[in-house]
């Protein structure tokens, strides 16, 4: 893992933002977080992270999604890994891409989901393989 490779942490409730990023400092990764889509695009203009982690449902159901699916369309964004997170994993299993489509059109903006609250571990490795080309 690089030592420098930072995180944008986006969820609108605080105990899972908190959780997630104690657990990210802990593994020696920097992490800045925003509650919202709006901050979070507020701190992209700052600093582009190695990675973000977006939570799919804020204020609105897909306001994840929909953040997700902007960035998918901008250059400046196109490389930048997202890993979106769910309270609602077999929700999205079960009803999958179709339920979505008129948000997402033909491909999902992340290629990686996480179920909430977080295995860590999983978490983890998955972090250091996307940030390690893998």
């Amino acid at each position: 893992m690089p030592s420098n490779a930072e995180i944008l942490l986006v969820d609108d409730d605080r105990d899972i933002r908190d959780s997630v990023r104690i657990i990210l400092e802990k593994s020696g990764y920097a992490v800045r977080t925003a509650a919202n889509g709006r901050e979070a695009l507020e701190a992209l203009k700052v600093r582009l992270p190695d990675l973000m982690i977006l939570d799919i449902m804020m204020a609105t159901d897909t306001e994840g999604f929909d953040l997700a699916y902007e960035l998918k369309g901008k250059a400046d964004f196109e490389n930048l890994p997202i890993i979106l997170l769910t309270s609602f994993l077999d929700k999205v299993r079960s009803d999958g891409p179709d339920k979505f489509q008129h948000i997402l059109g033909e491909e999902w903006p992340a290629k990686w989901l996480f179920e909430k609250p977080v295995d860590s571990k999983k978490l983890l490795d998955k972090i250091k393989g996307i940030l390690s080309g893998g």
